[in-house]
């Protein structure tokens, strides 16, 4: 997603620069693509400042209604408890209901400063 993000960002750019010499129309495509790059590019944005690690404990797991590949790979939401906080982590592999269970405790990847902007240090 980081590359599709990076191919956007750049059509935005030309298009914003092509607005200003050719036709104020390239401006429209110019917002809609920083938009689209805005959307590829936030969650790797978030993930680089993530740099401390804690533990957390699953205290449950569903599928979210959302599929991989097909009806027998559901993407899945679990509520974590890390550092005094609840959180529902969303869209979580087909995979980690089969490595992981209620009651284990986990890698949980966080930025120091916001601790709500937090990831499942999950490899798939």
């Amino acid at each position: 997603m980081k590359t599709y993000g990076y191919i956007v960002l750049g059509m935005s750019v030309l298009s914003i620069v092509m607005a200003i010499v050719d036709s104020p129309a390239w401006l429209i495509g110019g917002l809609f693509s920083i938009h689209l790059a805005w959307q590829l590019l936030a969650k790797e944005y978030r993930k680089a400042h993530c740099n401390a690690v804690t533990k957390g404990k699953v205290l449950s797991i569903r599928a979210n209604g959302t599929f991989l590949g097909g009806e027998h790979q559901p993407l899945h939401d679990a509520s974590i408890a890390y550092l005094d906080t609840v959180k529902e982590f969303k869209n979580l592999p087909p995979n980690f209901i089969h490595d992981v269970a209620p009651g284990e405790i986990i890698e949980i990847k966080y930025n120091a400063r916001k601790p709500d902007v937090a990831f499942v240090n999950f490899i798939e």
